[in-house]
């Protein structure tokens, strides 16, 4: 993921929308517009808001944080 990002193609625009999705994901994990992957609730996407792209990432409960784990970017 960060490789995604620290690449010079990104666009300031799709690099701050995946910043401040970041700081909403960790506020709340279960956003509004996010879904969960296959079976498992704590897998969720999001689409990146003005449809930069797709945000993937891991609920763990048991330490109490997210993780961000894949960024795809349109």
């Amino acid at each position: 993921m960060s490789d995604t990002l620290a690449d010079p193609k990104v666009s300031p625009e799709a690099f701050s929308a995946v910043v401040a999705l970041t700081v909403e994901i960790c506020e709340n994990p279960w956003l509004v517009g996010s879904d969960h992957l296959g079976e498992d609730p704590d897998w969720r996407e999001i689409i990146i808001p003005k449809g930069y792209g797709i945000a993937e990432y891991r609920i763990n409960r048991a330490d109490h944080n997210v993780i961000l784990t894949r960024i795809v970017l349109f």
